[in-house]
């Protein structure tokens, strides 16, 4: 009786926590950030694989699969890639350099997410405010037409051995999210990546930016195998609408 009712208990507070996770997530819409939503599923997704693995014994077989479907949905919703299996082993750019990286950035494709949807003419602007640390500038267009933007900050971890993985974080709840640059020539292209494993999941984000609004195909195609050289699946890939009709700001 009791272990039924500590059972249910767990459950209901679970669900709670689920339902509120994913409407805060639909709610932050166009403002909300990747690290938000990123921070949100991995403590989500650590509380719940963690909570049954412990109390595996409490949970009836069912429950487990309800509570996981659960966690499924909420990454569907949040619409982030997830596929079963690990991250693949990438490497970030090992020579990095911030200062060459500041400067604008034209997102040409991604992985998709819900926090983007509906935008166009998405760009990036980098500024070094601090020794290893950048302002982030994140614009775009809305559905809607509206302008919308958002502000943060990034910095280097371990600037000595590993340069080319930064920590981007927009506000104070958010706190920070990894953001790895696979590779850039500064000039032409980057190839951005994250992914992160919950039990037997994977999530991925991913993003190819260009200092231009567009990118020859061979261009594109070079970009594209930065990925593919680090075991990223690309086939999801889409583009992001950029053309000289977009309106940019500042």
């Amino acid at each position: 009786m009791y272990r039924n009712k500590c059972c249910s208990a767990i459950e209901s507070s679970l669900q709670s926590f689920l339902l509120h996770l994913c409407n805060s997530m639909q709610h932050e819409g166009d403002n909300a950030s990747w690290v938000y939503v990123q921070n949100n599923l991995t403590f989500l997704f650590n509380s719940i694989f963690n909570l049954i693995q412990l109390q595996a014994k409490m949970f009836s077989p069912l429950r487990q699969v309800v509570l996981l479907a659960g966690v499924i949905a909420c990454i569907n919703a949040a619409v982030v890639r997830n596929s079963r299996g690990a991250c693949p082993p990438f490497t970030s750019k090992p020579d990095f350099d911030y200062l060459q990286y500041a400067g604008v950035w034209f997102e040409i494709e991604k992985i998709p997410v819900n926090f983007e949807e509906g935008m166009t003419c998405i760009r990036a602007i980098y500024d070094e405010i601090a020794p290893n640390v950048i302002s982030v500038l994140n614009t775009a267009v809305l559905a809607d037409g509206n302008l919308t933007d958002i502000y943060g900050s990034a910095y280097q971890p371990y600037p000595e051995t590993e340069p080319g993985h930064l920590i981007v974080s927009f506000n104070a709840r958010a706190g920070g999210a990894d953001y790895y640059v696979l590779d850039t020539d500064y000039v032409t292209y980057a190839a951005v990546y994250n992914c992160f494993s919950i039990g037997e999941f994977k999530v991925e984000y991913a993003w190819i930016l260009a200092r231009a609004n567009s990118l020859s195909p061979e261009e594109l195609t070079f970009a594209r195998n930065v990925f593919i050289a680090n075991g990223v699946d690309i086939s999801t890939f889409e583009p992001t609408y950029q053309d000289s009709k977009c309106v940019y700001f500042p």
